[in-house]
Order: structure tokens, then C-alpha cells, then sequence
């Protein structure tokens, strides 16, 4: 079922108090207490209405009269009890407060307010009485009323609407009124009825700070909005005018990403709990995007259920696009299984990956893992299509202890690549395959275990990272490069390697080295050469990222684009860089800080 966001506009009607009347009667020993009107609505222009006979008050009053919880009813124009009422002193006031409805046990208490399904209407009278003279009675609301007025698309076809409040009235106090909210509890009202006006209305409570959920069902779509956080006071009416809005749909919140994930990376599922890709993309001429639309933190989310999570069946790839719009996903398991491993298991050759990323998240390799040649990485497992400005930041792919020998391509960016990893970078990962496990990594790199057949990495970087693989060819960008590979314009900075290693590939081989940076790093450019590889203006850098003629490295890679890209890669678009500071020779340039130079 989709979701949709609605459009809100808010207007606010509030009640002109009625004048309490006072009529003067010669001071004698019984209180004489009139009035039974009160205000229709909770607007200054809505009608009077009056209680009709026999309806009943719950009265308490204090100072010149004593009463405490005593029920009166309307009989003969006045508000009569069992005993009647005198006056203990007739040169006093009172103060007199009075409540409608009255309940059986004469608890204003939640079980009570509630019991009908939403927050009953309560009206009260409170007001401060001269001695001696006639107490006359003029209702108004304890509670706010909020009202939505539909347009016509969601009204034709109308199902139910729900309004969810995050605050609840446990309790009231008759004798003065006062109001006892519980902040913490969540109340939600439905209304099936169809009103042919398009309004619908719900008492909600007088609170500060209140953030309103409203859901509704039109023609089988559900609909979905937050009202601004808004203080209600008694006895006004909100009116808000609620309209489909144009907001493209996408992943909201980590359920929709749960599902999304299931749906992407399985054979045999179109449905998740209710959901389907429908919600979370859109299909222009043919070519699907899915949108992320928030950060999402995993940490507080029970994943347990997600077997699927972080990888794809064997021969399944995601073949259409992904736009991250620059959010992150922090905390996400990633657990290997029977496939490619990463948040996108596979991307074939019309695959997109972009504006992705990926903070404080966790690749667990187990006993039951069999990956081999398929890939394993943060993001990617295995890497046809392209990957564009995306980052992996703080995470780590760990191999835990087992009897079973296997092996898997590992990268940060992609596990095995085949196809454009561009605009990307790595810092601060760890893949750590344990020098007790019997899993054994093929080539492991900061970006890329494996580039091949004319793959392209090109305008990235990789920074303080740790890579602890025993047996295999690592190196800071891709352990294994091989059969018209490319890595262009790219730097390394910091890179802790503990076996056989390079600076850009472990082992190369038919594959292009061109226009690269690296720092003092005392290892050999590429671990083991099987030949035919080309190599071509890369550069170590100083300790204050320069090259030996004092240009910036910064500057340097924005020269390739410049000069190279356009000739060599005219269909690519390259994110430019800045100065990194004192942590790093460059950064990418955000939009912040182009609109700022």
C-alpha cells in the first residue's frame, strides 16, 4: 500500500468567551443556580444551544458555599440537587465549577474520557460568584477541536481518516478544572464516516508542543502527513486543509528500507509486509530511480528477521537506479550468505548506485557464508553497472573463526567491479579476516577487492585504512586490477596494509595506472606485476600534499578534469576538489562550498 505525504494549511478560530450574567436576588439561605446554555461549536460565530430537561451537572464549589462533587440536574429552568444548597456566608464570594458530561462513578479520568474511542467533548463552567445572588451557568470547551477539511481528491472515495495524538488526558480535577496530561502515550481517533461537508473532527488535548499524525484511506491508497508541532488551547478549533501533494515517494524510515532491501536483492518476493518497490520509486520513460529520503539509523532497529539483508541470490542483480540524495544509512548489518554481499548485493550493467552513504556499518563473514567470487563489501558485493559519489566511512568487514576454506573479492566500495566506481571515497574501514579464521580473502582493497575487464575507478580516494588480510594481495585502492582495468586520478593516504602489497593494486596485470597520488608509504607501487600494465604520471606527495613543485594535490586532480576527462571520459561527470586541510591532501567539493567561492 503507498504512502503519500499531504500538503497543510492552518487556520485558527477561537471562541469569544461568553459574558457570565449575574442575577440579583435578595440575599437569602438557599443557592438558586440557572443557566443551561453553552457554545455550539468551539467558533466566536456558532450558535448558543441549551442543555435540554433533565440533563445533568457534576458541581463543586468553594468559599462562601461548600460542595464537593454533587450532581445536578435541569429541571424547571434551574440546576436542581437532592438537598438544596445554603449559603455559609453571605458577604463572601464562591467559586463554582461544573462539568458536563457526568460520568457514573464521577471519575474524570482517562478510562471515562476515552471510552467512546476518541477524547470525549467535555464542557465546563468556571467562574468566581457574589453571595446571595443566583449562580447563572455558561458552558464552554475543557478540550481543542481540530478539523480537517479535505479537497476533493481525497473526500471522493473516502475510507477512514486517523489522527494519532502523542499526548493524553489521564485525568481532570472537578473542583478546579486543572488538566493532567500523560506526554508519553499515544492515542489514535478513527472516523469511517463519510461527512458530506469533507470535514472531520476530533477533540484533542490542550497541550504545548504537540506533533498531530494523520492517516487516511482514499480509494484503498493510504495517505500519510505530521502536522507541524503546534501548542492547542482549550476551547479554539484548528483548522487545517489537507490536498495530495506532488512529493515523490522513497524511503522514509528503516521498515521501508527493511523492505526495500528484501524486494531488491530477492527472486521470488514482490511484496514486504504490505509494501512493494511502488512505493519507494518512480518510472520515467522506462528507467525506475528509488529515492532514500532520510538519514536512517540502525542501531535501535531489530534485525534479526532480515536474512536477506546485504546480499543478492545467486544471478540476481539490481538493474535499475538508486539515488541516496547525499543521506546516510549509519549502523546497517550486513550479513554474507549465498551471494554477493553488500547493501546492494549486485548492480548489473543498467544499474545506478549514487548519492549513497554508508557510516559505522558491519560486514559479518560466518561459517555458513559462501560468497566466493561473487564479492563482498560495505556497499556493492559484486559491480556491473556504476557507483557515483558515494562514501563508506567508519565501518568494517570482519571474518569470524571456521572450518570452512573459502575466499570472496573485498572492497569497500565494491567486492568486484566490472563497471565505473567514480567520485567515490573510502576512510577509516577495517577489513580484518583473522589470522585463526579459515577464511581465506582473495585480493582486498580500500575501494575495490577487484577491478577487471576495462572496469573504471577514477576521481577517487582512500584514506586511513587498515586492512588485515592474510594470504592475498591488498593494496589501498583494489588488491587485484587485471584486463583493461583503469585507476585514474585517484590518491591514497595512510594505508595500513600487513601482507603482500601495493599502492593501487596487490597484483595487476593488462591494466592502466595513470595520473595517481600517493604519500611516503615505504611499499612498492604494484606488489606483483604479471605484466602489460601501464603506468603513468603517478606521484608521491610531500607531507604538506604537494608534489615536488609545491602544487597542491588538490589542484592537481581538478587539472585532470580539467584537461584529461573531457578528451578521454566525455560522457562522465567528475566532482571537483578542494583543499582537505591538515587531515587530508583533498575533498570533494560539496554544494555548500561551490555556492560559497
Amino acid at each position: 500500500m503507498k504512502y503519500h505525504a499531504l500538503i497543510i494549511g492552518l487556520s485558527v478560530l477561537a471562541l469569544q468567551s461568553c459574558t457570565d450574567n449575574l442575577i440579583y436576588t435578595e440575599p437569602g439561605t438557599k443557592a438558586t443556580f440557572t443557566g443551561n446554555t453553552y457554545q455550539t461549536a468551539f467558533t466566536g460565530t456558532s450558535s448558543i444551544s441549551t442543555f435540554s430537561p433533565g440533563s445533568q451537572i457534576l458541581l463543586n464549589a468553594s468559599g462562601s458555599l461548600q460542595i464537593d462533587n454533587q450532581v445536578l440536574t435541569y429541571i424547571d429552568n434551574q440546576w436542581k440537587a437532592r438537598d438544596e444548597f445554603g449559603w455559609t456566608d453571605e458577604t463572601e464570594t464562591t467559586n463554582v465549577t461544573a462539568f458536563y458530561p457526568v460520568y457514573p462513578d464521577l471519575a474524570y479520568t482517562k478510562e471515562n474520557l476515552y471510552s467512546k474511542g476518541g477524547l470525549e467533548d467535555v464542557l465546563y463552567a468556571k467562574n468566581e460568584f457574589t453571595a446571595g445572588n443566583t449562580i447563572s451557568l455558561h458552558f464552554k470547551h475543557l478540550f481543542s477541536l481540530l478539523t480537517l477539511q479535505l479537497n476533493d481528491d481525497l473526500q471522493n472515495g473516502f475510507q477512514k481518516i486517523e489522527v494519532s495524538c502523542p499526548t493524553v488526558v489521564s485525568a481532570i480535577a472537578p473542583e478546579s478544572a486543572e488538566i493532567t496530561l500523560a506526554a508519553h502515550e499515544t492515542h489514535t481517533t478513527s472516523i469511517t464516516q463519510v461527512s458530506s461537508s469533507g470535514k472531520y473532527s476530533f477533540i484533542v488535548p490542550p497541550a504545548e508542543n504537540m506533533t498531530i499524525t494523520i492517516n487516511m484511506v482514499t480509494n484503498g491508497k493510504k495517505y500519510t502527513t505530521q502536522l507541524d508541532s503546534k501548542s492547542f488551547t482549550g476551547n479554539k478549533e484548528y483548522t487545517y486543509h489537507l490536498k495530495i501533494s506532488e512529493k515523490k515517494p522513497g524511503i522514509i524510515t528503516a521498515e521501508d528500507w527493511i523492505a526495500f532491501s528484501q524486494l531488491i536483492n530477492s527472486n521470488t518476493i514482490t511484496q514486504y509486509k504490505g509494501k512493494t518497490l511502488d512505493d519507494f520509486g518512480e518510472t520515467t520513460n522506462g528507467i525506475t530511480t528509488y529515492y532514500l529520503l532520510n538519514d536512517i539509523d540502525f542501531k535501535e532497529v531489530d534485525c534479526t528477521e532480515l536474512n536477506q539483508i546485504g546480499y543478492a541470490q545467486t544471478g540476481h542483480y539490481f538493474t535499475q537506479t538508486f539515488d541516496g540524495l547525499n543521506h546516510t544509512l549509519y549502523n546497517i548489518p550486513i550479513n554474507s550468505n549465498n551471494g554477493a554481499t553488500g547493501v546492494f548485493g549486485a548492480v548489473n550493467i543498467t544499474g545506478i548506485v549514487k548519492n549513497l552513504h554508508i557510516e559505522s556499518s558491519k560486514v559479518s563473514i560466518t561459517s555458513k557464508s559462501n560468497s566466493t567470487a561473487e564479492g563482498t563489501s560495505i556497499l556493492v558485493g559484486r559491480n556491473q553497472g556504476k557507483i557515483l559519489n558515494c562514501c563508506v566511512k567508519e565501518c568494517q568487514i570482519t571474518a569470524y573463526p571456521t572450518k570452512t576454506n573459502q575466499s570472496a573479492n573485498t572492497g569497500g566500495i565494491a567486492g568486484t567491479s566490472t563497471g565505473e566506481i567514480t567520485n567515490c571515497y573510502v576512510t577509516n574501514i577495517q577489513i580484518d579476516y583473522d589470522t585463526k579464521s579459515k577464511i581465506k580473502a582473495e585480493p582486498a582493497g580500500g575501494i575495490a577487492g577487484s577491478n577487471q575487464a576495462q572496469g573504471l575507478i577514477a576521481n577517487c580516494y582512500s584514506a586511513n585504512n587498515i586492512i588485515k588480510n592474510r594470504e592475498s594481495y591488498n593494496s589501498g585502492i583494489c588488491g587485484k586490477a587485471s584486463d583493461g582495468a583503469h585507476i585514474e586520478n585517484c590518491y591514497i593516504y595512510n594505508i595500513n596494509l600487513i601482507t603482500t602489497k601495493g599502492l593501487f593494486a596487490g597484483i595487476a596485470a593488462n591494466s592502466f595506472f595513470i595520473h595517481n597520488y600517493y604519500d611516503d608509504a615505504k611499499i612498492a607501487f604494484i606488489g606483483k606485476n604479471d605484466g602489460g600494465n601501464q603506468q603513468s604520471q603517478n606521484t608521491q606527495y610531500t607531507d604538506s600534499f604537494m608534489n615536488k613543485e609545491n602544487i597542491p594535490i588538490y589542484q592537481l586532480l581538478n587539472q585532470w578534469i580539467d584537461e584529461t576527462a573531457p578528451t578521454l571520459y566525455p560522457d562522465y561527470t567528475f566532482t571537483r576538489w578542494t583543499d582537505g586541510g591538515e587531515s587530508l591532501p583533498a575533498i570533494f567539493i560539496t554544494d555548500s562550498q561551490s555556492e560559497s567561492k
